[in-house]
């Protein structure tokens, strides 16, 4: 079953975000820690009218979901960009042993939903450049490269 989150599902929110700071620590831990938002942040974007939780279940139990929250253009107001409504994916997750089973794919699909629902024009998200199922993931599920962010560490 694929459905938004409420006040109730906060812990599985929090130890599903622990298990993709862990990932993301082991990927790029010189960024991510490997612990989870705080509580308080899960309940905030539950309760904002922006954002949702959107959750899959495997016999009533939370195996992944997406965060993902409405934005526009931060230089709309500037003629030189065209204004902008769309959805971004700040992390999707889905437990490992219930992966390739369709779970993400379900999630997009939703969030896809959730965005024209919203009258948003498209979904953006990131995602670490060496996360290569990730990546392969996203693209299988139609997204794109149309931005590259470059990092440089100075020591």
């Amino acid at each position: 079953m694929i459905r938004l989150a409420d006040e109730a599902d906060a812990d599985a929110i929090s130890k599903l975000n622990e298990e993709l700071f862990i990932v993301l620590n082991e990927l790029k831990g010189d960024i991510y820690n490997p612990v989870a938002f705080p509580k308080y942040f899960i309940d905030s974007m539950i309760k904002s009218h922006e954002s949702d939780y959107i959750l899959i279940e495997d016999n009533n139990k939370v195996v992944g979901y997406a965060l993902i929250e409405q934005r526009e253009s931060p230089y709309a107001e500037y003629s030189a960009f065209v204004e902008d409504h769309f959805a971004y994916i700040y992390e999707l997750v889905v437990l490992p042993e219930y992966r390739d089973k369709g779970y993400g794919k379900q999630i997009v699909k939703e969030a896809e939903k959730w965005a024209k629902d919203r009258g948003l024009s498209s979904i953006e998200l990131n995602c670490l450049s060496n996360n290569y199922d990730a990546k392969a993931f996203y693209e299988k599920t139609g997204f794109g490269e149309y931005q590259v962010k470059l990092r440089k560490n100075i020591e």
